[in-house]
């Protein structure tokens, strides 16, 4: 597994590598991981998700928007840990859609754990949930899926996925901290969790991650021809406002 460096940049560029490292897990039968933050606090859209939905409430206007290329709901990216993981469909992981997510996210428990956080998969509901609840919430943050990892009653870590061509992309978020923008969700510190880095999160993440997998942790410059194709899908997809609003 190739372990690509730390990098914040904006949520175009971050989509764009995203998408530039699924193409070339399925070119090269490789998998590829990541972790990253945001230059400035953006909403990042499901992909089906409609962008009247975002423009209903008042509070993301003049706000950064980007479009992911995996379903699932809005995350507002600020105070939290993003990941991206790539595998070829040769991967073991790779099907049923949820062993890839019960793995990483198990990967991300026992880390968590070291760290007394003792966050749990959220499981299927035992009980029918209120019609209010069931509808699908612009955020990811406020739904409830039965992959998710959640701790003292809240969601922590939610994820997200894309097949194509061959290979997997999944990639979500670990909520490190409340944003002023979003107060109805607590990260670990609010929670009385620890209060670290992302980047602390990231190195200790990223080797569980691997052995999970049965894969050997391979730090990894970037690749020229990666930054290569994601620059031009920077280019022609991310930072056009028709993708964006193609919804």
């Amino acid at each position: 597994m190739q372990v690509l460096p730390y990098l914040i940049a904006d949520g175009p560029a971050n989509m764009a590598i995203d998408e530039a490292m699924l193409e070339a897990s399925a070119r090269e039968d490789r998998c590829y991981l990541r972790f990253y933050g945001w230059s400035e606090p953006t909403l990042s859209l499901g992909y089906f998700q409609r962008m009247a939905e975002v423009e209903s409430e008042p509070r993301w206007r003049g706000r950064a928007i980007v479009r992911r290329p995996t379903g699932g709901g809005a995350i507002w990216h600020h105070h939290e840990l993003t990941y991206a993981i790539t595998a070829p469909s040769s991967l073991a992981h790779v099907r049923p859609n949820t062993s890839m997510y019960r793995a990483v996210h198990a990967a991300m428990a026992s880390v968590l754990a070291v760290q007394g956080v003792e966050a749990r998969r959220r499981g299927e509901p035992t009980e029918p949930i209120p019609p209010t609840l069931a509808a699908r919430p612009l955020l990811c943050f406020r739904g409830r899926d039965p992959e998710d990892l959640v701790w003292n009653g809240h969601k922590v870590v939610g994820s997200a996925q894309r097949r194509r061509e061959g290979a997997l992309l999944q990639h979500g978020s670990i909520l490190l901290g409340r944003s002023p923008d979003v107060p109805e969700l607590p990260g670990l510190r609010d929670l009385s969790g620890p209060d670290r880095s992302p980047e602390t999160w990231a190195d200790a993440i990223a080797p569980a991650i691997a052995e999970i997998l049965g894969l050997v942790p391979e730090p990894s410059q970037w690749p020229t021809g990666l930054r290569n194709r994601a620059d031009e899908l920077e280019r022609s997809r991310y930072r056009d406002p028709a993708w964006t609003a193609s919804r």
